[in-house]
C-alpha cells in the first residue's frame, strides 16, 4: 500500500515534493515514487526515511520526511547482521530442500547457494518482517 508523503528540494529545504511511499515498519517510510530530474530531493528512491505530522504550505497536514534511516550507521549494521544470519539460514534451508529433492553434490551446492542468496537477500530488505514470516513457516 502506497502512501503519499512530502520530501523536502536538496536546494531549498522549506519547499516540498510529493512522492510515493510504503510503510516499512515502526513509522518508517521507503520511498518509492520517482522524483522529477529537474529537482534533486533530499533523499533518495529506495531510502528509508523518518517522517513527522507537519502542517503544509496550503494549510492542511501531511507526512514530512525528517531523516534517513538508511544512512545510519546503526542501521546499516543492523542490516548486515540480517544478511550475514539470512544466509545461514536461507543456506541451511536450501540445502536440505535441495538433498531433499535430490540427493547429489550439485543439488546440495545450488540449494545451499540459492538459498543462502535469497534469503539473505530477504532478511536485508525486509529486516524483522523476514523473520516472523520463517517464524510462521516454521510453527506450522
Amino acid at each position: 500500500m502506497r502512501h503519499p508523503i512530502f520530501v523536502p528540494l536538496l536546494s531549498d529545504p522549506t519547499s516540498l515534493m510529493q512522492i510515493d511511499a510504503t510503510p516499512a515498519g515502526d513509522g518508517q517510510f521507503r520511498l518509492v515514487g520517482a522524483a522529477p530530474r529537474s529537482e534533486p530531493l533530499q533523499f533518495k528512491r529506495g531510502e528509508i526515511v523518518e517522517c513527522e505530522i507537519r502542517t503544509l504550505p496550503g494549510g492542511s497536514k501531511g507526512l514530512v520526511a525528517v531523516r534517513s534511516v538508511s544512512a545510519d550507521s546503526e542501521f546499516q549494521k543492523r542490516r548486515m547482521v540480517f544478511g550475514i544470519f539470512g544466509a545461514v539460514v536461507g543456506g541451511i534451508l536450501g540445502l536440505a530442500i535441495a538433498l531433499w529433492i535430490e540427493t547429489t553434490a550439485n543439488s546440495a551446492a545450488l540449494g545451499l547457494v540459492l538459498g543462502a542468496a535469497i534469503f539473505g537477500f530477504c532478511s536485508v530488505r525486509w529486516g524483522d518482517s523476514a523473520w516472523d514470516i520463517l517464524s510462521r513457516l516454521t510453527r506450522m
